[in-house]
């Protein structure tokens, strides 16, 4: 049944999406660093290139599809912090480069980014792996059809478990002794 804010058709035109992101975020690259130069043609015709190279490849178009709405989330999400920071009393951003927040936002993209892989390719990368499936005699497996499952099974596996809880007892322990 169809309803006004049915947008199914949409999924139609996921191509279009990450075709133009490509071209915009490489043509302000090219723009912003001058490494061609600063021809806007040249510019344009290699974003173009670029970018319509990417329509070759499904996985990477299913990639940048799975990333940008995370990179979106966490946008909104910081610029709502430095204006609560703003709210509390800071009054300056610049306040924000002297801290440690340039490799969260790292860290955060790199999160994002190998969440993608995993979404995209850990299916069939599994597939693959399952004709060579060895497990050592008295060991369990956690190797099974579905790869969330397995990420579930493996990141929850009581050994998982203890070795982060051995890790964040060290961490606790030489932040503490060194401080």
């Amino acid at each position: 049944m169809a309803t006004p804010l049915d947008l199914g058709i949409l999924q139609l035109f996921d191509f279009i999406f990450p075709v133009l992101l490509v071209w915009a975020f490489l043509f302000a690259l090219l723009q912003k660093t001058e490494v061609v130069g600063k021809s806007i043609g040249i510019n344009a015709i290699i974003a173009s290139a670029v970018s319509l190279t990417v329509l070759l490849s499904r996985t990477v178009i299913d990639l940048i599809n799975f990333i940008i709405p995370w990179f979106a989330i966490a946008i909104i999400f910081f610029v709502l912090m430095i204006l609560l920071f703003m709210i509390m009393g800071a009054k300056d951003i610049q306040a924000y480069k002297q801290t440690n927040i340039q490799w969260i936002l790292v860290a955060v993209g790199i999160l994002i980014v190998v969440a993608g892989f995993g979404k995209v390719l850990g299916q069939s990368l599994l597939e693959q792996s399952a004709q060579t499936e060895n497990v050592a005699e008295g060991q369990e497996a956690v190797a099974g059809a579905d790869f969330q499952e397995n990420i579930y099974a493996t990141l929850f596996h009581p050994k998982i478990l203890g070795l982060l809880v051995v890790f964040a007892i060290v961490v606790f322990t030489v932040a503490l002794l060194s401080g």
